[in-house]
């Protein structure tokens, strides 16, 4: 085997072995038979630098910034405006419901169910599982149930430790870590479904106004994204770290926040005073405001606030309570998709059937949202007039 040879068969070996952990189109076979037939000379960047006086063929130095590149994509480093981009799966594990059930048909009405009442509850899709995942402050402490999207069934975990919450209004799902993470304004806490387990995480940085701290999930970067009405802060979980991202314009910092995969922006709806909603460019670190006109959307004495949600089959954003209107970012415009009297808070994207799901006003109903057709479909009938259920 000659030199050149052995350098082909040594070199595409490597470049393979780099590929497998990244996602490309690139024939390593053919990139080292074009590397291995240019003539070794200096000239350029690889004239410049020589080592002990040694010429260093320019095939090397191709070699050498190939593979500092694909270190950098597998180490998941590679550094856009002022945020870490991590090299995510591209295609989160497809999840299907099993033959047989039917995601349509409501549930039994005398099942278990959480029992919220006036409570707070806050919910967040699996998308390894497939299930909602509820985190509920009741009177005896918190509890965690789980929401079968294709049987329209509760079942409550019971996991090694419920989280010491003060108030759980938000849980955010971080898909690259495949983990619920809830977080109350003081304690930081990670729910692993498969495991069952809860664990306690960092205390969160102090910093002004986290009373009206929102949150969402950037799924590029694969940090928690929060805000409050003065800055905006990113969350590891994978290393339990905060850093500080930017500074907030006022109104943007108390608006709910959602990630927009259309416009690659966290957008944030802002309903103090007059409505407003704002993009931030979390790879260069800019807000932008809307030219749309943007519609008010307000909740009564069970919701504290608009839930907004993602319509990944439309890229649009959902923005519910007393009315469900849609924020198609690329073309910053709104559109109705029910009229008063027909809505009500559309908490999560399921990501099975393509629909929102959310609680009932009564909190003990599941209904949901069909995007495509438009139309409301029970999940889960109130539990009125039915023997109370065990939550055991």
């Amino acid at each position: 085997m000659t030199e050149r040879d052995a350098f082909e068969v040594r070199f595409a070996a490597a470049v393979r072995g780099y590929a497998g952990h990244v996602a490309s189109d690139l024939d390593p076979v053919e990139l080292a038979h074009r590397i291995a037939a240019s003539e070794p000379r200096r000239h350029g960047f690889a004239a410049a630098l020589t080592w002990r006086g040694l010429a260093i063929p320019r095939r090397a130095w191709i070699l050498l910034l190939l593979a500092a590149l694909l270190t950098a994509l597998v180490a998941g480093m590679l550094v856009v405006g002022s945020q870490p981009l991590r090299k995510l799966q591209a295609v989160v594990p497809a999840f299907t419901c099993p033959p047989g059930t039917n995601p349509d048909k409501p549930g039994t009405v005398d099942q278990a169910r959480p029992v919220i009442g006036d409570g707070i509850a806050a919910m967040v899709f699996d998308r390894h599982a497939g299930r909602i995942v509820l985190l509920a402050q009741v009177a005896s402490g918190a509890e965690t149930w789980t929401f079968d999207v294709c049987t329209n069934t509760w079942t409550r975990t019971h996991p090694d430790r419920e989280p010491a919450l003060a108030d759980p209004t938000h849980v955010i799902y971080d898909i690259d870590s495949d983990a619920a993470i809830a977080i109350d304004g003081q304690s930081t806490w990670v729910y692993d479904l498969a495991a069952n387990t809860w664990t306690r995480m960092s205390v969160i940085p102090v910093v002004r106004q986290w009373n009206v701290m929102t949150w969402t999930y950037d799924p590029v970067s694969g940090l928690v994204i929060a805000a409050d009405a003065s800055a905006l802060w990113s969350y590891d979980v994978e290393t339990d770290t905060w850093a500080w991202i930017s500074s907030v314009p006022w109104r943007a910092g108390t608006g709910e926040l959602a990630y927009d995969a259309s416009v690659d922006r966290i957008v944030a709806y802002a309903r103090y005073a007059r409505p407003e909603m704002w993009l931030f460019d979390i790879r260069n670190g800019t807000w932008k405001g809307s030219g749309a006109e943007t519609p008010l959307v307000v909740c009564g004495m069970g919701w504290p606030h608009p839930l907004v949600v993602y319509d990944e089959a439309a890229e649009r954003t959902v923005v519910s309570c007393n009315i469900t209107v849609a924020y198609d970012a690329a073309a910053d415009r709104w559109e109705s998709l029910v009229e008063p009297g027909g809505s009500f808070p559309f908490s999560v994207y399921d990501a099975v059937n393509k629909r929102l799901v959310g609680l009932g006003e009564t909190k003990d109903a599941v209904l949901a949202f069909d995007l495509a057709t438009r139309k409301r479909i029970v999940l889960l009938e109130p539990s009125e007039g039915q023997p109370a259920p065990s939550s055991e």
